[in-house]
């Protein structure tokens, strides 16, 4: 193992998989966090670690694109490092190979570090500047897909979710991976039938807390060959702003 890399063996069960066979997005972002949980413990910069100091990580930025997808019950690799610092950011970043070394998706992640309390971003503490300057391993090469602060978007559809108990993370709102759902889930069903997700960004802007309803909403369009989808999560009015997304699919073969 690299230093200051993490890497861990998962196995495909079928509970992480569509009726295709396909990854869900959803259990690529959950297995992605049980990496950076473990390794963050290993470097005493874990939530639990933090919470006791009146902090936690808030994550700002994910970006994932997906080559391939792995096949039901095989067992992969996902590795993970902290990747660097961009100013208030800490940077974090996955991989998932197979065991002959293929590439199957990449991802980076921008996180903050948050006073509990006033949920405000802190400098980040010198633990994790040391872990993401302290190695010489390579950022994932991965060119941003998603303007924030040109994001224009007319919506077309969408759907309302709510936050339930099993939606909850370690800081009592919605966790990252329950976002990601509800953006893909609000398209309709034959749009996800006959497309397969290959990249896809999210901004994440406004927690979204416990019994909140919430309205995820979408707009496609063709670029370039290519079928790109915007995403908006806002409260059940349309008011408070929680995410914008944007998503590239392909047709399923």
């Amino acid at each position: 193992m690299e230093t200051g890399k993490y890497i861990e063996k998962v196995k495909i069960f079928r509970h992480y998989t569509n009726y295709k066979g396909r990854l869900f997005v959803k259990a690529l972002c959950d297995l992605f966090n049980d990496v950076a949980q473990t390794q963050t413990e290993q470097e005493g910069v874990d939530v639990e670690t933090l919470n006791a100091a009146g902090a936690t990580w808030m994550l700002r930025r994910l970006h994932i694109r997906l080559h391939k997808m792995p096949a039901l019950n095989e067992e992969v690799f996902i590795e993970t490092w902290s990747s660097g610092i961009d100013r208030l950011f800490a940077l974090r970043d996955f991989r998932m190979v197979r065991e002959n070394g293929e590439e199957l998706v990449r991802a980076t992640s921008e996180w903050m570090y948050i006073d509990l309390a006033r949920r405000r971003p802190l400098r980040q503490p010198e633990k994790v500047v040391r872990m993401s300057t302290g190695h010489a391993i390579p950022r994932v090469d991965l060119e941003p897909i998603l303007d924030e602060k040109g994001f224009v978007m007319t919506a077309e559809g969408g759907r309302y979710f709510e936050a339930t108990f099993d939606n909850i993370d370690f800081n009592g709102h919605v966790t990252q991976a329950s976002y990601m759902q509800w953006l893909t889930n609000a398209l309709p069903f034959d749009f996800l039938k006959e497309h397969v997700l290959t990249d896809v960004e999210v901004v994440y802007l406004h927690e979204i807390m416990p019994d909140s309803v919430i309205y995820s909403t979408y707009s496609i369009a063709e670029e370039d060959g290519q079928v790109i989808v915007l995403h908006r999560i806002q409260d059940k009015e349309g008011g408070a702003l929680h995410c914008i997304g944007k998503s590239v699919w392909e047709p399923r073969l």
